[in-house]
């Protein structure tokens, strides 16, 4: 037997919320004023969601009738409803740890299953789920952390008994923890087993072992060799006993141990090139008794207890890659999915007899992406969960399917003679894809279309899952159709008939001219999509001659347009007229100015102040009667006068869009809003014009009014307080009235109900979208409202949480915008630009768009040039046999078209890449200062390579490549051979800073081949695509130069990042943390001034200012460096200079792999949140962010860390403290265990840092909740949530 081992681990019960809630690091009232130090108010939040997939499992947990997805994503957990639609995501919450085991078991007694939950640092918990509430729950939790032993070799292993008798988990080396379980789930005090095998490779629990919990352990001894035993666990004396079977001597690469279900039992090896299954139950058959690639002694008897028998069947598989993922199909266990490094997806037979296994039988199935989980779900659809590239949902047929090839997601199986091109044979049909950013192992920050706000362009994906993504924040806009029409004043979308699904005719209006354009939809139908056309056509009834104010669908088959003569009606389906009346005619009436109006009714303003009140259709007239069409053509009764008044002013805008579902397109208003140009916003019932507010907009709160309407003297208002457009909209429930200024400000109003039209100035706010007068325009989008804001920064405006959300718009300076679902172009939008009309369809409206750049091989590096417009992408790609190719490849910026590939040499691996202009002749500038334009001054890319051989363990050669690009092509300018792997490349003053393993070199630039050190004689125009070592011709003698080495710097391990700010060098070395170098050009050297003296093992490096610098380490760990005294010239001794000082620390989680300056926020996107005034000074107020820090993490992490003031850091360091004591972490975690700086040697409680992601949870929780944590805070609900979206919208 074997005794158990140490300190047993104690188990923490469900207790009540509150309890399990981690005492905040300070209170709620009395905010934490941190040291006035550069690098101390940051705030940390993710952009982009992990998407990553690490773990999944299939089985009813939300409901006994209910199937379910659960799906680990690092520190994220997924649940997904299976429906006949696809899967519904039902929870999505955070983790305070990174998840390592997820399992699914259902105890003996239970009626549901439970979820088994351990982090890598141990924490576990089990987890149940509240139908009613919708809430997961914590029925045990617990810490499986021993205080000695040395963690696994290979990893955390958690397993669960088949039969649910005990949890069991391999943490240390030697020891096997096991939590003993009762027929009803509680779980008993947990013990320590002692292992025999230190390297345990994987541990399952086998099935049908009736008597005792049965584990097979698969280790690995001391002369690498593999070998599988089996255990029976005893829990009343705690010891190990000796299993049914061993097995000795397996194939090398057996990785993996899947328990066969009964009746079948026993276990299926799972290795490189071998399957292998064992089961300690039946006879030997003799024939093919010995498995391919094992011991003869594997296949006898000898070692085994005496009373058992051992049968086994083996299988060579002659896989190029291993299997990496497994998934059962049937509870029997008889048909295994299993899916290989290179993505390609087979299916394991176990031929049997109910009894005894025959044969195994392995069939490829066809190729997703490179799954790192399958799990099989129901009717042969499974779900391939990636870390490698993006998770698929795949049906899995019978016979084989032909699919096209030029999917990302279907690749080659087998491919018959007599198949059409363009298509592949398949077994796996693609349902549906899930986009996996991770793992992001560099990323460029651009402006691609100068719209002011940053894209990310990421290297992602391993192997060929390998692409480019391009990061949006915005709503993207995808181009349909184009018109050259420039001068456009207004835009309506028409039906042609009352009952109408698709819209008809789009009008667009001029100065002095309004012209209408229809589909033309005999060819849509009988043509493809982009087939559709839209051509003019000739409405009788319309003033063609005039600009059209307002045009709108109106009850029975009518249509309305609005000139500044008066108002025609006309048959929706011919545009003959019916009906006209003349402003000229009335005795209030003016020159009409603006109109609104709705299916009922219109309304008119006029120069001289007059509002008069139409009412529009034939009386009993309903939809879809066709009468409306044989009325006489003047037919009084479909213009009705109704009411009239003054409003003491000239108007701007008007509107009276009805309130609830849909855009305006239908029923009838209750209320209308009137812009003044006197900057006052003026509420009243239609018809009937009765006021109901009024408001002046200013710079300070706004002030509402009710009673009769004043007449106002004229004023000249500020540009920014003058209303240029109003907009009554109902978003996720909640209606508003917006208004847009002319200076590209919003304003917002909450309606206390959807008919009485009274604002409540309480929940107003105002915002700056742009720079330019505001137009809107409500449309629908998936079923929901949204309202599309016009101006040079366009934005989407939709409701999310009872809260309204904006979204940029990637597309250009856009004057009117509106909804057009047509035949050809459905749910799409017509936007007015200076050239002329744009219809796209719309993207999902969110915060961030991912568009997919499948490249079929690996990125590693990237670097973008300004003036050349392409980007410059460092590839690998692997080879069946040999070596891995490795190539540099130019893309255009905007089309991503690959325009020239150059191939490395054998042997030669990329490792870095800049854009850069060298200064001339190795003077200073360059690219940093931009001071120097001589015309000799080019723009380069210089590439940094390595030699790998195997004999060494680091390269001791490289090489830097200088490029320049001419006639899309690259030219290669200059080489440089340099003593060791180029790791990382930056610009310095016009030169190019290289990290070469233990140093740091500068290089300057010398035209005409300076001391004939590669310079020029290696170039050529033109690229080597797919190949190696060919001749490339000379470059042009006016592109000649090459690289001198200047000074350098030793001393490190190896210098694997650099990061520059004016002289200044920032190191991030293997283990030796951050150093601080300065370069000197009058002295052409560079000196260390100081360092971090913790020995962390960096990841990545990045420069706040030129006093504070931020680092990543291989521990998931985030920290901030200052120099000592702000600087060594406030040193108090030399000893102090040279020590960077630790401001903060964090624990992200994350392994970050890239810092990058930059903002996914526009740049003018300014945010204010107290209220309509914007010069308040109490928390709610603007939010200012000094720098914001992107970066990109493994697991597909976009994140950002802001700089903030310490007035907005100590608001959201109370926000997060009272989170911290409402909400508690999923299975009792801590969240401040969790965030405090951890590694293997030391934990330290987080500094200056603050957890954006459970600051901005706050705007997800429900009303009770959010009173709670606003009371900790002596703050309303409002003014918290006001800043949160402020900080939100500011960061990103």
């Amino acid at each position: 037997g074997r005794s158990h081992g140490s300190t047993p681990t104690r188990l923490a019960r469900p207790r009540a919320d509150h309890s399990r809630a981690e005492p905040p690091r300070v209170p709620a009232d009395m905010a934490p004023t941190p040291s006035e130090a550069p690098g101390a108010y940051n705030y940390v939040v993710t952009a982009h969601k992990p998407t990553s997939v690490t773990h999944s499992v299939v089985g009813n947990f939300t409901h006994d009738n209910e199937l379910n997805l659960i799906v680990a994503k690092c520190t994220r957990l997924e649940i997904h409803l299976l429906t006949p639609d696809g899967l519904r995501r039902v929870v999505d919450a955070p983790v305070y740890g990174r998840i390592a085991t997820l399992r699914l078991f259902k105890p003996q007694l239970g009626s549901r299953n439970l979820l088994f939950l351990v982090t890598e640092r141990n924490l576990f918990c089990v987890l149940g789920y509240d139908t009613e509430k919708g809430e997961l729950l914590t029925l045990a939790s617990g810490d499986l952390t021993d205080r000695i032993g040395r963690p696994a070799e290979c990893g955390q292993i958690g397993v669960v008994d088949p039969d649910c008798r005990v949890l069991g988990a391999h943490l240390y080396d030697g020891l096997f923890k096991v939590i003993p379980m009762d027929k009803k789930g509680q779980l008993r005090e947990a013990f320590n087993l002692r292992l025999d095998e230190l390297q345990v490779v994987d541990i399952a629990f086998l099935f049908a072992c009736q008597t005792r919990p049965t584990i097979a352990v698969l280790y690995q001894d001391q002369k690498e060799t593999r070998h599988v035993k089996t255990y029976e666990i005893c829990v009343k004396t705690k010891d190990l006993l000796p299993g049914p079977w061993h097995l000795n001597d397996l194939e090398g690469g057996t990785s993996t141990i899947v328990a066969v279900p009964g009746p079948l039992g026993g276990a299926v090896l799972v290795g490189e090139t071998v399957v292998v299954y064992v089961s300690s139950t039946g006879d030997v058959s003799e024939k093919g008794k010995e498995p391919v690639g094992l011991d003869e002694q594997a296949a006898t008897t000898q070692n085994q207890p005496a009373q058992t028998k051992l049968k086994m069947k083996a299988l060579a598989t002659n896989q190029a890659a291993p299997f990496m993922a497994h998934g059962f199909v049937d509870s029997d266990g008889s048909r295994i999915l299993l899916s290989d490094g290179t993505g390609v997806l087979h299916l394991l037979v176990l031929q049997h007899d109910s009894r005894n296994v025959k044969a195994l039988k392995l069939e490829k199935l066809g190729t997703t992406s490179i799954a790192s989980t399958v799990s099989y779900l129901d009717n042969g659809v499974a779900f391939v969960g990636s870390a490698y590239g993006d998770s698929q949902l795949v049906k899995l047929h019978a016979t084989p399917i032909e699919v096209l090839d030029d999917t990302a997601y279907a690749q080659t199986v087998t491919t018959d003679a007599n198949t059409p091109p363009h298509t592949t044979v398949s077994f796996v049909e693609i349902l549906d894809h899930f986009p996996n950013l991770g793992p992001i192992v560099d990323f460029a920050v651009v402006d691609l279309d100068r719209h002011g706000a940053s894209e990310l362009v990421t290297c992602s994906g391993v192997g060929k899952d390998g692409s480019l993504r391009v990061v949006r924040n915005g709503v993207g806009i995808n181009e349909r159709a184009a018109v050259e029409l420039p001068g456009i004043k207004g835009l309506w979308n028409l039906r042609n008939r009352d009952d109408a699904v698709c819209d008809a005719f789009l009008v667009t209006t001029f100065m002095r001219e309004t012209r209408v354009l229809a589909v033309d939809e005999n060819g849509a139908e009988d043509g493809a999509e982009d087939e559709t056309q839209l051509g003019e056509v000739e409405f009788v009834g319309f003033s063609k001659n005039e600009q059209t104010l307002w045009c709108g669908n109106v009850v029975g088959n009518l249509i309305a347009q609005v000139t500044p003569s008066g108002v025609r009606v006309v048959c929706a389906k011919t545009g003959d007229a019916r009906c006209v009346w003349s402003v000229a005619n009335s005795p209030e009436g003016d020159t009409i100015v603006c109109a609104a109006g709705d299916s009922t009714n219109v309304l008119l303003a006029c120069a001289n102040g007059a509002l008069i009140s139409l009412a529009l259709g034939g009386v009993g007239v309903g939809s879809g009667n066709d009468e409306a069409i044989d009325m006489d053509v003047d037919d009084a009764s479909l213009i009705t006068l109704v009411n009239s008044c003054d409003v003491g002013g000239e108007v701007s805008c008007c509107d009276c869009s009805p309130l609830g579902d849909g855009a305006g397109g239908s029923g009838t208003a209750a209320t209308c809003a009137l812009g003044l140009w006197s900057g006052e916003v003026v509420t009243l019932t239609i018809p009937g014009l009765v006021l109901i507010s009024r408001t002046e907009l200013s710079d300070e709160s706004p002030v509402g009014v009710g009673g009769a309407l004043p007449v106002r003297e004229d004023e000249s208002p500020t540009q920014s307080s003058v209303p240029r457009a109003v907009l009554f909209v109902s978003l996720h429930e909640s209606h508003y009235l917006l208004v847009g200024l002319g200076d590209g400000g919003l304003v917002t109003f909450a309606l206390s109900d959807a008919t009485s039209g009274k604002l409540d100035f309480k929940e107003s706010t105002r915002m700056t979208l742009g720079t330019k007068p505001i137009t809107l325009r409500a449309f629908v989008s998936k079923a929901t409202n949204h309202v599309f804001a016009a101006s040079d920064r366009p934005t989407v405006i939709y409701g999310n949480n009872a809260k309204l959300a904006y979204s940029n718009v990637n597309v250009g300076a856009t004057r009117l915008a509106c909804a057009f679902n047509a035949v050809g172009f459905p749910d799409s939008l017509a936007l007015v630009t200076d050239a002329g009309l744009t219809i796209g369809g719309v993207d999902a409206i969110q915060k961030l768009h991912v568009r997919c750049v499948s490249l079929g091989e690996q990125p590693r590096r990237i670097a973008h040039q300004v003036t050349t417009q392409t980007f410059v992408v460092l590839t690998q790609k692997e080879a069946r046999t040999g070596r891995d190719a490795h190539f540099v490849k130019l893309l255009d910026a905007r089309t991503f078209e690959v325009l020239d590939s150059f191939a490395l040499g054998a042997d030669e691996n990329d490792g870095a890449v800049v854009s850069l202009s060298f200064a001339p002749d190795g003077q200073g500038g360059g690219s940093n200062n931009g001071s120097n334009k001589s015309q000799s001054q080019g723009h380069y890319y210089v590439v940094g390579t390595a030699f790998t051989v195997p004999e060494e363990v680091e390269p001791s050669r490289g090489r830097l490549l200088v490029f320049q690009v001419a006639n899309h092509k690259l030219v290669l300018v200059s080489e440089k051979a340099v003593k060791g792997a180029v790791y990382a490349l930056s610009a310095l003053d016009g030169k190019v800073l290289a990290g070469i393993n233990s140093k740091v070199q500068l290089f300057k630039w010398v035209m005409g081949g300076g001391e004939g050190e590669g310079g020029g004689t290696s170039g050529s125009i033109g690229g080597t695509q797919g190949t190696r070592g060919t001749a490339r011709l000379p470059a042009p003698a006016e592109l000649a130069g090459s690289l001198i080495g200047e000074c350098s710097h030793h001393g490190h391990i190896v210098a694997l990042y650099v990061a520059v700010k004016d002289n200044l060098i920032v190191v991030g070395d293997l283990m030796k943390s951050v150093s601080l170098l300065r370069y000197s050009s009058e002295e052409s050297s560079i000196t260390e001034i100081a360092r971090d003296f913790n020995p962390n093992w960096m990841t990545s490096v990045a420069v706040l200012d030129r006093d504070a610098f931020l680092g990543a380490e291989n521990s998931f760990n985030l920290f901030t460096l200052r120099r000592n005294g702000g600087g060594d010239e406030h040193a108090t001794s030399d000893e102090d200079a040279s020590r960077l000082d630790v401001v903060g620390e964090f624990h992200s989680g994350e392994f970050i792999n890239r810092f990058r300056a930059g903002s996914l926020v526009a740049k003018s996107r300014e945010s204010s949140a107290g209220g309509v005034t914007r010069g308040t000074s109490d928390a709610s107020s603007q939010t200012a962010v000094r720098n914001t820090t992107l970066f990109g993490t493994v697991n597909g992490v976009i994140g950002v860390i802001a700089q903030l003031t310490k007035h907005d850091f100590a608001f959201a360091l109370a926000v997060e403290a009272a989170m911290n004591k409402v909400v508690g972490g999923i299975g009792g975690m801590s969240h401040a265990a969790w965030r405090s700086f951890h590694n293997e040697h030391q934990t330290r409680p987080c500094s200056s840092f603050v957890d954006g992601d459970l600051v901005e949870r706050f705007l997800d929780l429900k009303e009770a909740k959010a009173g709670e944590v606003a009371r900790e805070m002596k703050m309303t609900v409002r003014d918290v949530t006001r800043a949160v979206e402020a900080l939100q919208r500011a960061t990103h």
